[in-house]
């Protein structure tokens, strides 16, 4: 008799411990996380003004500062970097900033902008500059000497032809595209406000900062066109994606190899097609908004070839206060 009451005891606490693993994993399932409330709208035209500085996320693989935010009504996100070389990246292959209302990671909505094929109507150069055995960088007409500079004032001469051609190539954006929205799926003139709210720009300011700024109404993709008290730290996420540009021929003889880079990018012109995963960012800070160190031509050109993913989970954030003070 005593064996089976304590069989039966041993039993009991088997299944206590069972429960409560599983009630542990369903807590963890949905746990709640820090969002950051945005208290008055952002003024979506290119400009960190609005922003923290430095913005509290970088990537330093990928040279990208990044910082988001919500209010009732409206997702804000924005990424900086003063790196010439991944400013001319953007701008030569786009960025994808993908968002997912799970937090789970899928690429299935994105916001597409700059668009490739801008580089290639703007400049008809696209993937097709050459170094040439005297160690020169030409880009759409310019020259920029390559090589270990030999004195500062050559250095920020280089420097100053690449801002040169960056502020020449923004003025000359025109679109952007959406995907796997509630609606807006195509290709929109950039001036042009979709039917959905979503405002995407980019600017670059006096400390040669690259910033994309863009404003996301939840109505265009989330559950609700509204979020209240009770989304307070679900699981949100986004991903910032860049490709490099392939890597030119390398002159026989100088070593090195002309790999590298490129690839299709089938986050463009795919409409709702998605269903891939985020890779994973990291590394440390740089830049005076975070977004990256200023610098210039050939070894300092490295991050033009690399394909990059920055990743960002996040809570919803909510202010009771903030929407009272509000009038909403």
């Amino acid at each position: 008799m005593e064996k089976s009451l304590a069989a039966v005891a041993v039993m009991l606490a088997v299944a206590c411990t069972v429960l409560s693993a599983c009630g542990g994993s369903k807590s963890s399932g949905s746990k709640r996380l820090p969002g950051t409330w945005q208290v008055s709208p952002i003024v979506i035209d290119g400009s960190n003004k609005d922003w923290p500085s430095p913005y509290p996320e970088y990537d330093g693989k990928a040279a990208l500062g990044y910082c988001v935010s919500n209010d009732e009504n409206n997702l804000y996100v924005t990424v900086e970097t003063g790196d010439l070389a991944t400013q001319m990246k953007i701008l030569r292959n786009g960025l994808t900033v993908w968002i997912d209302k799970t937090g789970k990671k899928e690429e299935t909505t994105a916001i597409n902008f700059p668009l490739p094929a801008d580089y290639e109507q703007r400049s008809g150069t696209a993937g097709n500059e050459k170094r040439p055995s005297g160690g020169h960088w030409q880009q759409n007409g310019g020259t920029v000497t390559g090589g270990a500079p030999t004195t500062t004032d050559a250095k920020m001469q280089r420097e100053m032809i690449l801002q040169e051609h960056v502020r020449a190539d923004l003025k000359k954006l025109k679109g952007y595209s959406l995907q796997g929205f509630k609606a807006c799926n195509m290709e929109l003139p950039l001036l042009e406000r979709d039917s959905c709210g979503i405002v995407v720009r980019i600017d670059v300011d006096s400390d040669n900062e690259m910033v994309w700024e863009a404003v996301i109404p939840f109505k265009s993709f989330y559950y609700r066109s509204k979020v209240g008290r009770m989304d307070k730290g679900k699981p949100m996420s986004i991903c910032i994606e860049t490709v490099g540009s392939k890597r030119p021929a390398t002159p026989a003889g100088s070593g090195g190899s002309g790999q590298g880079g490129g690839g299709f990018r089938p986050s463009i012109g795919m409409g709702g097609m998605g269903g891939m995963r985020m890779g994973m960012g990291g590394g440390g800070r740089g830049g005076s908004h975070g977004g990256g160190q200023h610098t210039a031509p050939d070894t300092e050109m490295e991050n033009l070839y690399k394909s990059t993913k920055s990743y960002k989970l996040f809570g919803i954030a909510w202010d009771d206060g903030g929407v009272k003070a509000a009038g909403r």
